[in-house]
């Protein structure tokens, strides 16, 4: 029975009815104490005596009221008059997201901002331990200033029941049964599985295809078929409903939509972390067009009797990439991309959803003595069927013809239409000693900790004693001994002699290796503080080879440490979309964007850095950074604590957490991590930069420049940011900050 306007639930009085639903009427009201309007909702009358629609309506009361979040309908109060059962929760004014699609698909920009904060309120309610379970858009409201209030949790389960998780276990739902919107469901709620918060993640995708298509990925002319479709039917790609949509987000809402739960996102956070990185950097995104030729090429499987040829056979999928990426007109995806989809153990199907590609190359490499055997094969992700493959059983000097034939064969395939030259691999050396050891010594630098930047430098000299005009690895052996000198492993003196010499060899030996110009511009930017030289390095660096993401970010650097916002930005931007999927861009992302004023998108980016590199210690550092001069000291504390016991109190995160302390006012604390720096530092190569941060943190001036001006005496390379960081601005009247500025070029 529908309520009259002037009735009165305790303090409320009714105005109107707002709308009905199968589990609940919701009607306009007056908070007649606090004079304001409020959304009454209350159990319809004929489900008033079933016992399980009662309780899920207090079930619903116990999440909303466990949920404090902008982006999720807030609970007011909770009441029981004359056997009626009513919420009181705060008024809206809008629409639902339904009513706003039902013309036709959403704008990109508002597609993204709808997504980001439907992310951040099932982030907020996965971390109470609550389940949605019927997210779709008639329970998405957008209100006129463009919020997203989440509504209705009245088919809420808890997570977990773990302490301090909040007890919800659906005792209604008896095993083999679901609930939910059908069209909205995971495969695993359709089945009346149970369910995890990733079963929301797969409605959220849901929810993201039909905003940029306009169109529900999953239908059917009875109840039957639609669950044949959610259960076993694949959607169509976005794509092909909208050319506009970018690959990136393609790829994320069919990876949100996957059958398999292990397939998708684990987190809805992760999942906002991806939409803000769109949002950021998505003018370089491509369009999904799915007309563009494109391919992933898997590091090979090492089948070697003692399985010790992974670096070669990394190296040898890295080769064909290199070669691949100069054929105009196809679209091939990084290295990097490509080896953490093999790590992450994911099958083809996914691979072609994460990565959007139609083929990818894989591979066995099984050496033996001097015999080289090679099984390649290029795949549709689409079907798994097989459209090309050769297997090659040579001498190992035959290395170099494998690489140019393979890279022929597919060009062949994938652009057969299309009169292009065929690729090749670019012979830097003729022995293939030199060769291995330069392959394994790069795959020990990728590797960025203590023990394997040793192990690289071991095999780049080994390289070179093999070939000593192989630029390659002096290129190489140069950016180990630069990393030394950055990281405060080796001093200025034992490292950047070695680091200059070898970088100028390199690019004696070979003037049009990119990589020998990236090493010189390293040496310049983070040693030398030549920035105009370091500028002219990246450049050509780029010229030679324009997806040498490490160059295009290291020249953001350049940009930002001479205040060149602009230029800065474009680069850092053009970087993360060229590698999605590198911890390490996404890091020197953030600090770009740190250095331009943009914490929220420096916040993002350092987010997604971590979850790329969980262990990286210039990850966690910058975080920490981000952290306090965002306010939130507290949980930069307790982050960079974690961090630093995990890195046994890595100088960095050390000096990061006293930073934090100082931010919370934690005074003793922090200059009791002073005191161990300094301790350190009679034994160990301690960065004086490290400590002098802590002092500007505690507002001690004098000895802040003190240990500043050390760290300029010791090339300490994070100095670069002294003119443009904000930590540096109470300095800026001091007269020998001043002068530091006009010693480093930066006046």
């Amino acid at each position: 029975m529908t309520l009259a306007s002037g009735t009165h639930l305790g303090p409320y009085e009714v105005i109107a009815p707002i709308g009905f639903g199968g589990m609940g009427e919701v009607y306009r009201a007056r908070d007649t104490r606090l004079l304001r309007n409020v959304a009454v909702k209350i159990l319809p009358a004929q489900f008033r005596s079933d016992v399980s629609r009662e309780e899920r309506f207090k079930r619903e009361a116990l999440a909303v009221s466990a949920l404090n979040h902008p982006n999720i309908c807030q609970l007011y109060d909770i009441g029981d008059q004359d056997g009626i059962h009513f919420l009181v929760l705060e008024y809206l004014e809008g629409e639902t997201l339904a009513d706003s699609i039902r013309a036709g698909p959403l704008a990109l920009p508002d597609c993204l901002r709808i997504g980001v904060q439907i992310a951040g309120a099932l982030e907020a309610a996965h971390s109470s331990g609550i389940i949605h379970r019927d997210l779709k858009p008639s329970n998405l409201f957008m209100t006129r200033r463009g919020e997203v209030k989440v509504l209705d949790f009245g088919l809420v389960k808890a997570i977990g029941t773990d302490e301090g998780v909040l007890d919800l276990t659906d005792q209604l739902s008896a095993p083999g049964t679901c609930m939910g919107t059908i069209a909205y469901m995971s495969p695993e709620q359709a089945r009346g599985e149970p369910i995890d918060a990733r079963s929301d993640l797969f409605s959220f995708g849901v929810v993201l295809y039909q905003m940029t298509t306009g169109q529900r990925p999953f239908s059917g002319s009875t109840p039957a078929v639609l669950f044949d479709a959610v259960l076993h039917r694949q959607a169509k790609s976005p794509s092909t409903l909208s050319s506009t949509i970018p690959i990136a987000l393609e790829r994320l809402i069919q990876r949100l939509m996957a059958k398999d739960p292990a397939a998708r996102h684990r987190t809805a956070r992760e999942v906002g972390e991806e939409l803000r990185g769109i949002q950021l950097y998505g003018s370089q995104s491509m369009p999904a067009m799915q007309e563009i030729p494109s391919i992933a090429v898997l590091p090979f499987e090492d089948l070697s009797p003692d399985r010790s040829q992974q670096p070669f056979c990394e190296g040898m999928a890295a080769e064909i990439i290199n070669a691949l990426g100069t054929v105009e007109g196809l679209r091939v995806i990084s290295r990097t991309s490509a080896v953490r989809c093999r790590e992450k153990g994911m099958d083809l199907g996914e691979i072609g959803q994460h990565l959007g590609v139609r083929c990818v190359l894989e591979g066995t490499v099984r050496k033996s003595g001097a015999r080289l055997r090679v099984n390649a094969q290029l795949v549709s992700t689409t079907d798994g069927s097989q459209t090309w493959s050769e297997r090659y059983d040579r001498s190992e000097g035959d290395v170099f013809d494998i690489q140019d034939e393979i890279a022929t064969a597919i060009v062949k395939n994938l652009k057969g239409r299309l009169v292009v030259s065929a690729p090749g691999v670019k012979r830097a050396t003729v022995n293939l000693e030199a060769y291995e050891m330069y392959l394994k010594g790069r795959y020990y630098w990728e590797r960025r900790n203590r023990a394997s930047l040793q192990s690289a430098i071991k095999h780049f000299q080994q390289a070179i004693a093999a070939d000593p005009e192989y630029a390659l690895p002096h290129a190489g052996l140069s950016d180990c001994f630069t990393m030394l000198a950055v990281y405060s492993i080796k001093s200025y003196e034992e490292s950047y002699p070695y680091a200059s010499m070898l970088a100028r060899r390199a690019l004696a030996l070979d003037p049009e290796a990119a990589e020998a110009h990236l090493s010189m511009g390293g040496v310049r930017l983070l040693i030398e503080r030549d920035w105009t030289g370091a500028e002219e390095s990246l450049t050509r660096a780029l010229e030679l080879d324009p997806k040498l993401a490490v160059a295009r970010a290291y020249r953001a650097f350049v940009f930002a440490t001479l205040r060149q916002w602009d230029k800065a930005e474009a680069d850092a931007t053009r970087t993360l979309a060229d590698e999605p999927d590198s911890g390490l861009i996404h890091y020197l992302g953030a600090a770009t964007r740190y250095w331009c004023g943009d914490l929220a998108a420096a916040t993002t980016l350092i987010d997604r850095a971590l979850v790329l590199e969980p262990k990286a210690v210039f990850i966690h550092w910058l975080r920490s950074w981000i952290f306090t001069f965002n306010g939130r000291a507290d949980e930069a504390i307790t982050e960079s604590l974690k961090a630093a016991v995990a890195a046994d109190h890595h100088q960095m995160l050390v000096s990061g957490l006293g930073v934090a302390y100082a931010g919370a006012g934690l005074v003793a604390e922090a200059e009791e991590l002073i005191a161990e720096l300094k301790a350190r530092s009679a034994h160990e190569c301690i960065g004086s930069q490290w400590i002098a941060e802590i002092y500007l943190a505690l507002g001690r001036l004098p000895e802040a420049l003190d240990y500043f001006e050390r760290g300029y005496e010791e090339r300490n390379s994070f100095l670069m940011q002294f003119a443009a960081g904000r930590q540096y601005l109470p300095l800026r009247s001091e007269p020998r900050y001043q002068a530091l500025l006009q010693k480093m070029n930066l006046v």
